[in-house]
């Protein structure tokens, strides 16, 4: 199996391979959603494709881990992205703030995993519940892999214990506003005895990424993974790795959730200066994860990668009270993060340039 070890030679298969393989599969269930009946829910489904195809682009690019089933890998994680983001819209966008309807639709990312089982009815707790098959397919799509996946069985109890954790944070977090938080609270008291030293909302950010469950997938798309092997890619992306990543996202949002009265955990920090500490532990504890892992250069890309992404993005890079904290965070990720900084904004600058010239 090759896995590039170059940051020139990842970022060349990335452009070359990886997105136009993405684009392809983002395409096919693209013209699915277009075809709901349902106004509303074909407006949430078509909101994901207008504003969150970069969701896919960076889940696409740790299908390399899974070698020369990297295609697979994409068949599996397109479709479970979009799941997410769908459901996400579900449950953020619309007047229900009932935790049985999240916990209900949430079922799905449960069922991408238990092929040939029956599925639930999703919409059980909605009026608004003709998607046209659409949810039910994308259940399907990532069936259709995990069956043909030939180390799942290694993989399973991991990607069930993050996808449990990623559904119970949309829960807990799209409930009534002065009931969110209590709920968090108790929810991370229920597993803290088994966490290191962190608090409520770090560990919220650490279970509302899929970074875990991709990397898992792909790498179990390998004969030779082990269960030995999938705990030590688990323990390297929960939480550190997952928590780095959701913490910069949601760092360069609080100016747009402070204005939509929505829950950000980057605002409990006493402080800028104790949040850019916290986030240096994580980061730190990230990089070392990926020491002991098979292909150690890789998953340090992905982790270098997940902090250039972030930091830049205008909202961070612009932003000049936290500039040398940026600088900081770069430069501890790693040489290749700094690359990847500045391929991020460039690549962010031309797609800026093409969306005005249409």
């Amino acid at each position: 199996m090759t896995v590039p070890t170059n940051s020139l030679l990842l970022m060349r298969k990335i452009y070359k391979t990886i997105f136009p393989a993405v684009k392809t599969e983002w395409s096919k269930w693209k013209a699915l959603a277009e075809q709901i009946p349902n106004p509303e829910l074909r407006k949430q489904a078509m909101d994901v494709y207008e504003k969150k195809y970069f969701h896919c682009e960076a889940g696409g690019v740790i299908s390399m881990l899974a070698g020369n089933s990297q295609k697979e890998a994409i068949s599996f994680i397109v479709p479970y992205q979009l799941i997410c983001d769908y459901l996400d819209n579900l449950c953020d966008q619309t007047t229900s703030f009932d935790p049985n309807d999240f916990a209900a639709l949430h079922e799905a990312l449960r069922d991408c995993f238990f092929p040939g089982q029956p599925k639930s009815d999703y919409y059980r707790f909605r009026e608004t519940k003709n998607d046209g098959g659409y949810l039910d397919a994308l259940v399907d799509g990532c069936r259709q892999v995990v069956e043909e996946t030939p180390s799942f069985a290694a993989a399973k109890p991991h990607v069930l214990d993050l996808s449990r954790y990623y559904s119970e944070l949309q829960i807990h977090k799209h409930v009534r506003e002065e009931e969110r938080e209590e709920r968090l609270i108790r929810w991370f008291e229920s597993y803290k005895a088994d966490l290191p030293e962190m608090e409520w909302y770090e560990f919220a950010a650490c279970t509302g990424s899929t970074v875990g469950v991709y990397c898992l997938m792909s790498c179990a798309m390998q004969p030779a993974f082990t269960p030995t092997y999938a705990k030590m890619v688990r323990d390297c992306y929960f939480p550190y790795g997952q928590g780095i990543h959701i913490l910069l996202d949601y760092f360069i949002d609080q100016e747009e959730d402070m204005e939509d009265g929505e829950l950000n955990f980057c605002t409990y920090y006493n402080s800028e200066t104790e949040m850019m500490e916290r986030f240096l532990h994580f980061l730190r504890h990230a990089k070392k994860g990926t020491e002991r892992l098979p292909h150690a250069r890789f998953h340090s890309f992905l982790i270098e990668g997940i902090v250039a992404v972030y930091l830049s993005e205008e909202k961070a890079a612009g932003k000049k009270s936290v500039r040398g904290h940026c600088r900081k965070l770069v430069h501890t990720a790693g040489a290749a993060s700094i690359f990847f900084y500045w391929n991020g904004r460039t690549y962010k600058t031309y797609r800026k340039m093409r969306q005005a010239g249409r």
